[in-house]
């Protein structure tokens, strides 16, 4: 295994280097530390509030695979069908 490491924000590599290779970033972002820190101090003071704040963000994380599948498949509805929209009854509903 071969690792560059860089403290450039941007490396530029060629093409071929590019393609062989897998460029993760590991830069540390302000927003990112406020958001650690404040679930620490929350889970420390109320562990209610964490357990909610969990239950929220899997909600939202499902609602969003939710509304990709729809996304896709209201597209491929859409793409399929040959005559007019209007009178899809199921696609208009």
């Amino acid at each position: 295994k071969l690792y560059f490491i860089t403290r450039l924000p941007n490396p530029s590599f060629s093409p071929e280097l590019q393609a062989k290779t897998t460029l993760i970033d590991f830069t540390v972002t302000q927003k990112g530390l406020e958001e650690q820190l404040l679930g620490k101090v929350i889970s420390k003071e109320q562990k209610a509030l964490e357990e909610q704040l969990t239950q929220v963000l899997e909600e939202v994380n499902a609602n969003t695979k939710s509304l990709m599948v729809l996304d896709a498949s209201l597209l491929e509805r859409l793409t399929s069908n040959t005559g007019n929209l209007l009178d899809d009854e199921e696609l208009v509903s």
